[in-house]
């Protein structure tokens, strides 16, 4: 019966190793650790495991120190594991079950990668199951489709200093390569500032090394500009994807990465070029389509700017942003309800998001307040009003809505403040040139 190793590299890992390996424990037959110079207790609980640890120099180079594992490793089949990651219960029984079964005629497999993170507007974030014990508590994870199980003995080696993956050298190969519904549970990816920044330096310097092997390479130049924007090089990262898009005009990862830069700095005409280029080739992503239609609601634009967002939930449904940018659409346009059932919609597929309840209890004062502000009960209406904007301060439907009330209660210096704040945020967020023409309407004729 085929053999099946664990190969992993460590450092300093006692906070979490112990964890990763009781979830492979039970369906492995060899543990093979590279460990790159640990100083605390990590060596001790491999061993606790039964895991063969061997020392190896650090040369800023994954893939070489993933590759020493592999030729240590004895195996007929490897999984490749980090330190952070948890198998899930049922994929370590799948793995299993593909390796007593050969790799039913593949020779690497591909599994799924749960980057657990509470920020949806990653554009692979995908909502995790309510109550699964497993998120940690996390309302969702950056989705990310790899190859981590995959013959021994082939010629397959991991290229790329950071970012390393074996992907490239088993299509050399001829490999044959299957999908299978294996999670792997990571928990480092939304890890604590300050390592979060030593990471990024590390990464960073790597990714400068690796450029310098493949300057030329569109993917080599992507990864350099995400670790430079992660790192707050906006201008270096603006300037590689640049790069990568006169190499390859539709690469995708380097024309988001770009895209985010001009958005961000407010330069809508470029941003769009470049995302209808996409468009036009069929790279829709439900990403590039709403950014596409927040440029839309920034220039007025909301018919389209909903037909993009309905484009976008048609082919993923799971798409929260996709969701939560359709539902200010429908409030700009008059319809609350549609707006306030989008909201639920995207309550009941990711549970676990505080972002998507504050939205639905902002909705839900801004509501109450209009009606009070309707019955004259200025008052009353702004103290409701200031609670909605606690959970929503960006919606400036609420600040213009809280500037009536001011108005109505001879508060006008207050009330010409709000007015301006909502025309700024009319103005950076997807709101739409619509807004903004009835709120310098209301400055002219209220005389503020």
């Amino acid at each position: 019966m085929p053999a099946l190793s664990v190969v992993m590299i460590v450092k300093n890992e006692e906070g979490c190793l112990a964890q990763c390996l009781q979830s492979v424990h039970a369906v492995t037959d060899e543990i093979v650790i590279a460990d790159t110079g640990s100083t605390d207790a990590t060596i001790t609980i491999a061993e606790r495991f039964g895991a063969r640890v061997f020392s190896i120099p650090w040369e800023n180079d994954f893939a070489a120190a993933r590759n020493r594992t592999l030729q240590a490793a004895t195996g007929d089949w490897l999984l490749h594991l980090d330190a952070d990651e948890v198998l899930d219960p049922s994929g370590a029984k799948r793995v299993r079950a593909l390796v007593d079964a050969d790799g039913l005629g593949a020779d690497a497999i591909e599994v799924t990668l749960a980057n657990y993170s509470n920020d949806p507007r990653g554009w692979r974030w995908t909502p995790a199951p309510p109550g699964d014990p497993l998120a940690r508590g996390y309302a969702g994870y950056l989705r990310v489709d790899l190859l981590r199980l995959f013959r021994n003995r082939c010629g397959f080696e991991y290229r790329e200093r950071v970012h390393e993956n074996i992907t490239e050298s088993v299509g050399e190969k001829n490999g044959r390569i299957r999908h299978e519904d294996i999670l792997i549970h990571h928990y480092g990816y939304d890890a604590p500032k300050a390592r979060s920044a030593e990471k990024a330096a590390l990464y960073l310097a790597i990714a400068r090394q690796k450029l310098r092997e493949r300057p030329d390479d569109p993917k080599y130049l992507y990864d350099f500009a995400e670790n430079a924007l992660a790192h707050g090089l906006v201008e270096e990262a603006e300037a590689t994807c640049r790069r990568a898009l006169a190499i390859d005009p539709i690469h995708l990862g380097s024309a988001s990465t770009l895209a985010t830069i001009l958005l961000n700095r407010g330069d809508l005409s470029e941003a769009r070029q470049l995302l209808e280029r996409l468009e036009t080739a069929g790279i829709t992503p439900p990403h590039i389509l709403t950014a596409l239609a927040a440029i839309d609601c920034r220039e007025g634009h909301l018919d389209d700017a909903g037909a993009r967002l309905d484009a976008a939930l048609k082919e993923n449904p799971r798409a929260i942003i996709s969701r939560l940018y359709r539902a200010r659409v429908f409030d700009l346009q008059g319809e609350e309800d549609h707006a306030f059932e989008e909201l639920n919609i995207a309550s009941n597929t990711a549970p676990g998001l505080d972002e998507i309840h504050r939205r639905i209890e902002a909705h839900r004062l801004r509501r109450e307040g209009a009606a009070l502000l309707r019955a004259d009960r200025g008052k009353e209406a702004l103290e409701i009003l200031v609670k909605s904007l606690r959970h929503d301060p960006e919606d400036p439907l609420t600040h213009s809505q809280a500037g009536k009330a001011l108005h109505l209660l001879g508060l006008d210096a207050k009330a010409r403040e709000s007015f301006q704040r909502a025309l700024r945020l009319s103005q950076s967020a997807p709101v739409g040139s619509i807004l903004t023409s009835m709120l310098v309407a209301i400055l002219a004729l209220t005389g503020l």
